[in-house]
């Protein structure tokens, strides 16, 4: 009987045979060979020579020359590639530039040079303000302005005691007929100062339309004993007391001043002629700027009109006076002093639109001997 071998000689075969994989479809590779490796492929299998004597190929076709050239053009371009790069990590990291100047000729110090302000200068230039603001051709960047000169004088009358004072530029009548100091402001000449049909001190600039200041006063005070050392403790005794403020006849400031906080202070210093007047020499004076406001005395409360009273136990400051004070001495032997200054007062209306201005106006002041 051969059933029986014959069964057992076709499941050797089964058990022989690959997994079940393999009779499936074969699946395309993933990465399939290019044109050029099935050529390289086909020489290196028939023994044929890959290297073509000619230097460039003639036509431009897929032959194994062909793809043997470019393999050896890419192999060429990556060994120049590596070389520059490897050049190049040997060069300075900073190169130096070399521009031409002005006059054309090459090796200038320089890399680059701002131009002037006028309208040949570079384009920044004609944007921006030397400030950084921007340029416009209708604003004068520079204020200008007018100058209010007073005359007063260092010599104290008969009871020890000489006040002098000047409102708006006004000199009023003094205790003294003779005058040997002249006092100095600068006023924006955008502010009216000539004009009776408007408000003095009235800015119609653009964006402000309005007032600017309340009243300009400038007062000098001589008296025995008063020196620098006055000013000197201001900050402790009470600025409008140093100043004298509480003495000028007919309560001359509002009494609020004289509890005004002091919101800062500074001194600057300028030039005056030598009491010596030797050879013309000028001795430097000392101003101590004080920057003072105060409330009204009443407040009314929101429910009244008062938009500002928030109910918390205080109203806004109403009152700015903005001072500059400075003391001079009549000489090595006179033991007075006088005591001037400039004080420019303003509401928080007047404030808010010129408040840059009105500080301007009190660091200008200036004290100058005749």
């Amino acid at each position: 009987m051969t059933t029986i071998p014959l069964l057992a000689l076709i499941l050797l075969s089964f058990s022989q045979a690959p997994e079940s994989s393999a009779f499936l479809a074969p699946e395309p590779l993933k990465n399939p060979p290019s044109v050029c490796d099935r050529l390289t492929f086909e020489l290196k299998a028939t023994g044929k020579s890959v290297v073509q004597e000619d230097d460039v190929p003639s036509t431009v076709t897929t032959s194994p020359y062909n793809c043997v050239y470019a393999q050896q053009k890419r192999r060429d371009f990556l060994l120049r590639s590596m070389a520059a790069i490897s050049f190049s990590a040997v060069l300075p990291s900073n190169p130096t530039i070399t521009i031409a100047d002005d006059s054309g000729v090459p090796g200038a110090d320089y890399l680059y040079t701002r131009g002037s302000t006028d309208v040949d200068g570079d384009l920044t230039s004609r944007m921006f303000n030397p400030d950084g603001s921007l340029r416009d051709p209708n604003v004068v960047v520079e204020a200008k302005s007018r100058k209010v000169h007073l005359p007063f004088s260092t010599m104290s009358s008969d009871d020890g005691v000489a006040i002098s004072i000047s409102t708006d530029g006004v000199s009023s009548t003094s205790s003294v007929d003779s005058f040997n100091l002249k006092a100095t402001y600068n006023l924006p000449a955008k502010w009216n100062y000539d004009s009776p049909d408007i408000p003095l001190y009235f800015d119609a600039s653009e964006g402000k339309n309005g007032k600017a200041c309340n009243r300009i006063s400038v007062y000098s005070v001589t008296a025995p004993n008063l020196s620098m050392k006055t000013l000197e403790k201001a900050s402790n005794v009470g600025v409008a007391k140093s100043l004298q403020m509480d003495i000028l006849p007919g309560k001359y400031f509002d009494q609020g001043v004289l509890k005004a906080d002091l919101i800062s202070g500074r001194t600057t210093r300028k030039p005056i002629r030598s009491i010596n007047k030797v050879n013309g020499d000028y001795d430097e004076q000392v101003y101590y700027e004080f920057d003072l406001a105060f409330a009204p005395l009443e407040c009314p409360s929101f429910t009244q009109g008062n938009k500002e009273n928030l109910g918390l136990g205080f109203c806004p400051y109403d009152n700015i006076f903005l001072v500059a004070a400075t003391v001079l001495k009549g000489g090595e032997k006179d033991e007075n002093g006088t005591l001037m200054v400039c004080v420019v007062e303003c509401n928080k209306d007047e404030w808010k639109i010129a408040n840059s201005d009105l500080k301007r106006v009190r660091s200008s002041f200036i004290v100058e001997r005749v």
